[in-house]
Order: structure tokens, then sequence, then C-alpha cells
């Protein structure tokens, strides 16, 4: 959706990497937060995209949405997010320990 990579690699010694781990932190949009480097807006991405995308950006994975969780997100069925069980800024937690 926005042609190119978050980060070079998931590590200390990138950058970016660090940078969007702080971002997390703050409970900021990843989204928001790379594009931000590259002095780009996300504005021209739906609420929904941007959800889905934060929520896939997510540095911890027990906090990524699991595949049934991507398949099911409005952005990919293109159902009323306020009617359906996503909201902005969804929190996943697959967990299962």
């Amino acid at each position: 959706l926005n042609g190119f990579f978050p980060v070079d690699e998931a590590k200390n010694t990138d950058w970016r990497f660090q940078k969007l781990c702080r971002a997390q932190e703050l409970n900021k949009s990843s989204t928001a937060t790379i594009m931000g480097w590259y002095k780009k807006s996300p504005d021209h991405l739906s609420a929904e995209a941007r959800d889905l995308i934060d929520a896939m950006l997510n540095i911890n994975p027990v906090k990524r949405p699991s595949i049934e969780q991507v398949l099911n997100h409005p952005f990919i069925t293109g159902k009323d997010p306020s009617k359906d069980q996503f909201s902005q800024n969804s929190v996943y937690d697959n967990d299962t320990t």
C-alpha cells in the first residue's frame, strides 16, 4: 500500500527499528511513524488500512493478529468496522500460554 519496507532489519542496529519500538511504546501509529520518516502522510490510507498495517507491524509477535484475524479485518472484508469486533488501534492478544 505504501511501496516500501518499514525497516531493513528487525534489529537494534537499524535506527528505524529503534524508532518504531519507541513509537509503539508511546501507542503511536506505526504507519504514521514510518511514513513520517519519508516526509509522507498516511492520509491516502483508510482508517481500516492503517489499523490493519499497525496491527501487523507490532513488534511483539503475541500482539500481532493471527491470519484468521487478518482475513476477518474490516479492511479485508469491507464490513463496517463500527459494527464489527475491530476498532481503531485494535490490540490482539494471541498468547496461548
